[in-house]
C-alpha cells in the first residue's frame, strides 16, 4: 500500500511539474461557466442551456491525480527536438502530447458579447453581461465565470408582410396560416430563420429554383408596447430578378457514360432523342427507353424539387451507376428558363466475388463454408440486376465420433435472382408517375440439407419401430451409416414499389415451394420421420414434416422506417409480413410410394416492431417486439420445415444458441440435427437495449432479451408444447448482458456477453428419467460469448 501511495505521489508531482515549462505571465485555460440572473417570474432554463453551449470548451485536459499529462509530454518532446534537431529534420512539425491552450483576455471579452447576442436572439433585449477571472497562481491556471442579467423577454405583437412581387405575395399569403410566427410567441431568432427557410421551400415547390432564405428581411420595432415587438417581413431590394421568377426546364441533356474528369469527348458523342431527353452516349450502358423511364423531371415543366429527388432515387435504384449528378444551368439571355444536364458514370457491369470461412456451432460441429456470387448489373441493358449465389458448407462433429449420432452434415444451396427496376405490368407508363421507385423480382433457388446417421446410435428407435432391415444392417456392420437429405426448391415472382421514402411494399402473387425428402429405403424414412419435427405415427398415410410438400403461398410485406427521412429523436421501424399458404402433403408409404394427398390451409403472420429513442447524440434506447404465427384454417397447420420459427443466436436471444429453445419447455437434444426441439409455428421475442457511444470507434450496450417458440394447433390432439396463456410467463427464456460494438466504418463488429437467468426447460431436464446422453447437457447458466456483425436489431 505504501509503495502504491509513493507511485501516485510521484506521478502527481510529475504532472504538476508542467508549470516549469510555461512561459512567464501565461496561464492555462481551464474553461468557463455561466449563470443567469432574472426575476423570479421568468423561466430561464432554456436560455441557460443555450448559453452554456456557447461557452468555449476548447480547454486543456487535466487528469485527476496526474494533472496535465499530455501538456507535459508535449514540452518534453519539444525539449528532445531542441537537443537533437537533426533527428527530426525530416518532419520538423512532428509533435506528441497536446499543445497548451492559454487564457486570453480578448477571448473572454469576445465571448461576453456573444452571450449578450444569444440572449437578445431569444427576446431578452434588456441584458447585461459580466465576467470574473478565477486565477490559481500555484497551478498557473485560469477559469472564467460569466454572469448575465436579463429582464422579462419580449413577445411578438404583430407580424406583417410586404411583398414587392405580386406572384410571390400570392404564393406566400396562401400558406400564411401555417406560419411559425404567431402574436404572443416569445421573440426567437431561430424561429424567424425557420420561417424564412419555410418560405424558400414553398417557393421552390412552385418552381422558383433560385429562391433563397436570405432574400427575405425582417424589420423589428420594439419602441411601442410593453416588451412587445412589431415585425415586418419584406423582400430585399437587391434580390436578383431570377430569384423572383419560376424557372421552366426547356431541355434535358443526359450523359449516361462519361468520365467525370473528361469534358472534351462529350461533344463528339452520338445523340439520341427519346421522349423529352437528349441522350449523348457512345456505348450506352442502358437502352434510351429505360433512361427515359427513370426521369421524373420533364422538359417543358417548371422546376420541381420532388421530381428532382424522385429522378435521383430512380436512377440510383438501377444499380448501374457509381456517380449521378443533376446540374441545372440558366439559358443565356433568359431569366426564367433552365437546362438540365445529367451526368452518370457506370459501374463495372460484371462482378464475381466469394469468401471461404469456417463454420462452427454450439453443438461442436465444425467445417468449411464457401460462398460464391456472380453479379451482372445490366443483363439486358435495361438495368436488370442478375445474381447467382451459391452457399456450400460441410461440417463434422468435433469430438469422439463413437458417441455421436450424426457425425457429419452438409448444406448446399444455389439461388438465381433477377431484379428489374420497373413493373412488368400492362400499361406500365400510367403507373410510373405515381411511384417513387418500383421493381419486378424473379427468383429460383434450391437447397439440399444432407445428414449422415450412424445407425448403431439409433438402436433404441430401430427396435421400437420394428425396423428389421436396419437392425440386420447394424448387426452385420456396427459402423454402418445411412444418409438423409431434405431438398427445398423455391420459385417466386413479385413486385416491389415505393410511393414514399419511409414505406416499401413487396407483393409476390406467385410463390411456390417444394420440400422433398431423399432416402434410400422405407426403414430410413420411418427412422427420419421419428426424428423429425413431430412424433412418428404407425399409419402409413399419416402426414409428417418429413414428407413431400408443395406449398403455394402468395405473400405481402410492408416495411415502414422513419429513419429513412432524416435523423429524428424518435424513430420507428415496422415490418409486417402476411402470407396465405396452401400446403399439399404427399406422405410416403410402403416402398416409398406416395399416398393420398393431404391439404393444410393456414395464413402466416409475422410482425417486427422496433423503436429507437435518441436520448442525446451518444445515447440510444432501442426496443424490439417480434412475433409470428402460422394459424390453421383447416384442421391443423402442417407447416414445412423451412417455414417454422427458431429462436436464439446473435440477432435473437443472445444467451442461447440457435435452436436451443422450444417449443415450450422442450429440452434440447444434443447432436441430433433432426430433433423435435428447436422449431415451432408460433414465435414471440422481445429485446431492450441501451447503447452508449464512448468514442467514435467504440460503443457499449446493456441489454435484456426474452422469448420462446411454441406449437399451435399442429396436431389433431393438443401437445405439451402448445402455447397456453396460463403457462406463458414461465415458458419464456430470458437473458441479460453487455455488448461491445466497434465501428470500422464499412461494418459494425460486435461482441456480446449474455447470461441466461430464466430457462424454461430447466425443470424438465432436472426431472428427466431418460439417460443423460439422450437429453442433452445439464442446464448451463454461464456467460455466452456472441461474435457477430451489425446491430442485433
Amino acid at each position: 500500500m505504501g509503495r502504491l501511495l509513493l507511485i501516485l505521489t510521484a506521478i502527481t508531482t510529475m504532472g504538476c511539474n508542467v508549470t516549469r515549462f510555461l512561459p512567464p505571465g501565461e496561464y492555462l485555460y481551464r474553461g468557463a461557466s455561466v449563470s443567469v440572473e432574472a426575476p423570479d417570474s421568468v423561466d430561464v432554463a432554456q436560455l441557460e442551456t443555450e448559453l452554456t453551449a456557447v461557452l468555449d470548451q476548447n480547454t486543456n485536459q487535466k487528469i485527476p491525480l496526474i494533472g496535465y499529462r499530455n501538456i507535459w509530454r508535449y514540452y518534453k518532446f519539444e525539449e528532445k527536438k531542441a537537443k537533437k534537431p537533426e533527428k527530426y529534420a525530416d518532419d520538423p512539425d512532428e509533435t506528441k502530447g497536446e499543445e497548451p491552450i492559454f487564457f486570453r483576455e480578448t477571448v473572454a471579452e469576445g465571448l461576453t458579447n456573444l452571450l449578450e447576442n444569444r440572449a437578445a436572439n431569444n427576446g431578452y433585449f434588456e441584458h447585461e453581461a459580466s465576467y470574473t477571472v478565477d486565477t490559481s497562481e500555484q497551478d498557473r491556471e485560469v477559469s472564467v465565470d460569466y454572469t448575465i442579467t436579463v429582464n422579462s423577454p419580449y413577445s411578438l405583437d404583430t407580424v406583417r408582410h410586404f411583398w414587392s412581387d405580386s406572384s410571390v405575395a400570392r404564393i406566400l399569403d396562401s400558406v400564411q396560416q401555417e406560419s411559425l410566427l404567431s402574436p404572443g410567441d416569445q421573440y426567437d431568432l431561430d424561429a424567424i430563420k425557420a420561417e424564412r427557410q419555410r418560405w424558400q421551400q414553398i417557393l421552390k415547390q412552385q418552381g422558383y429554383f433560385y429562391a433563397n432564405a436570405n432574400d427575405f428581411l425582417f424589420l423589428a420595432d420594439t419602441v411601442q408596447g410593453d416588451r412587445e415587438v412589431k415585425m415586418l417581413a419584406k423582400i430585399k431590394t437587391d434580390v436578383p430578378v431570377e430569384h423572383l421568377k419560376p424557372q421552366r426546364i426547356v431541355d434535358i441533356h443526359v450523359y449516361p457514360n462519361v468520365n467525370v474528369t473528361d469534358t472534351l469527348s462529350r461533344a463528339a458523342m452520338p445523340v439520341y432523342e427519346v421522349g423529352g431527353l437528349t441522350i449523348h452516349c457512345a456505348e450506352c450502358p442502358l437502352r434510351p427507353k429505360i433512361l427515359d423511364e427513370g426521369f421524373a423531371v420533364e422538359s417543358g415543366l417548371l422546376y420541381d424539387p420532388d421530381r428532382h429527388r424522385k429522378t435521383l432515387r430512380r436512377l440510383a435504384s438501377y444499380n448501374t451507376f457509381r456517380y449521378i449528378s443533376l446540374d441545372y444551368e440558366e439559358v443565356p439571355g433568359s431569366d426564367s428558363t433552365l437546362v438540365l444536364n445529367a451526368y452518370m458514370e457506370p459501374l463495372p457491369r460484371r462482378r464475381i466475388e466469394g469468401e471461404v470461412g469456417l463454420t462452427y456451432n454450439s453443438a461442436r460441429y465444425v467445417g468449411p463454408n464457401v460462398r460464391l456470387a456472380y453479379t451482372n448489373r445490366n443483363l439486358l441493358r435495361g438495368a436488370e440486376l442478375f445474381k447467382l449465389e451459391g452457399d456450400f458448407s460441410y461440417v463434422v462433429f468435433l469430438g469422439n465420433t463413437e458417441d455421436i449420432r450424426v457425425p457429419r452434415s452438409g448444406i448446399y444451396g444455389l439461388t438465381a435472382t433477377l431484379n428489374v427496376p420497373r413493373l412488368w405490368l400492362p400499361k406500365r407508363r400510367k403507373i410510373i408517375p405515381r411511384v417513387l421507385t418500383s421493381g419486378t423480382v424473379i427468383s429460383l433457388g434450391a437447397k439440399m440439407e444432407r445428414l449422415q446417421l450412424t445407425l448403431a446410435k439409433f438402436s433404441q428407435e430401430i427396435a421400437d419401430l420394428n425396423l428389421d432391415d436396419l437392425e440386420q444392417i447394424v448387426e452385420g456392420d456396427p459402423s454402418a451409416s445411412e444418409t438423409v437429405s431434405l431438398l427445398q426448391i423455391k420459385a417466386q415472382y413479385g413486385y416491389t414499389w415505393q410511393r414514399r421514402i419511409k414505406k416499401t411494399h413487396a407483393f409476390n402473387p406467385l410463390s411456390v415451394r417444394l420440400q422433398d425428402p431423399v432416402v434410400s429405403n422405407e426403414g430410413v424414412l420411418r427412422l427420419a420421420n421419428n426424428l423429425g419435427l413431430n412424433d412418428a405415427s404407425n399409419s402409413a398415410t399419416a402426414a409428417s414434416r418429413f414428407d413431400r410438400m408443395i406449398v403455394y403461398s402468395p405473400n405481402y410485406t410492408l416495411t415502414y422506417d422513419t429513419r429513412l427521412d432524416g435523423e429524428d429523436r424518435h424513430n420507428f421501424f415496422w415490418r409486417q409480413y402476411l402470407s396465405m399458404n396452401l400446403n399439399n402433403i404427399f406422405p410416403l408409404g410402403e416402398d416409398l410410394m406416395r399416398s393420398e394427398r393431404i391439404q393444410s390451409l393456414y395464413p402466416q403472420l409475422e410482425s417486427d416492431l422496433r423503436y429507437y429513442h435518441n436520448l442525446n447524440r451518444n445515447s440510444t434506447l432501442a426496443m424490439r417486439l417480434h412475433g409470428g404465427v402460422a394459424y390453421p384454417i383447416s384442421d391443423r397447420a402442417i407447416v414445412p420445415y423451412f417455414d417454422l420459427y427458431t429462436i436464439g443466436g446473435p440477432n435473437s436471444l443472445r444467451g442461447f444458441a440457435p435452436r436451443q429453445l422450444g417449443p415450450g419447455r422442450t429440452a434440447p437434444k444434443n447432436n441430433n440435427l433432426l430433433t423435435l426441439g428447436g422449431y415451432g409455428n408460433l414465435l414471440l421475442e422481445t429485446s431492450v437495449e441501451f447503447r452508449q457511444k464512448v468514442t467514435p470507434l467504440i460503443e457499449l450496450a446493456a441489454f435484456v432479451d426474452a422469448g420462446n417458440i411454441w406449437t399451435y394447433k399442429t396436431e389433431a390432439e393438443p401437445l405439451d408444447t402448445d402455447f397456453r396463456r396460463e403457462a406463458f410467463l414461465n415458458e419464456l427464456a430470458m437473458n441479460y448482458g453487455i455488448g461491445f460494438r466497434f465501428d470500422l466504418t464499412f461494418l459494425i463488429f460486435r461482441l456480446d456477453l449474455a447470461k441466461p437467468f430464466q430457462i424454461p426447460y430447466e425443470e424438465t431436464v432436472a426431472n428427466f428419467q431418460i439417460p443423460q446422453e439422450f437429453v442433452g447437457d445439464p442446464v448451463d447458466r454461464s456467460l455466452r460469448l456472441v461474435v457477430a456483425f451489425g446491430y442485433p436489431f
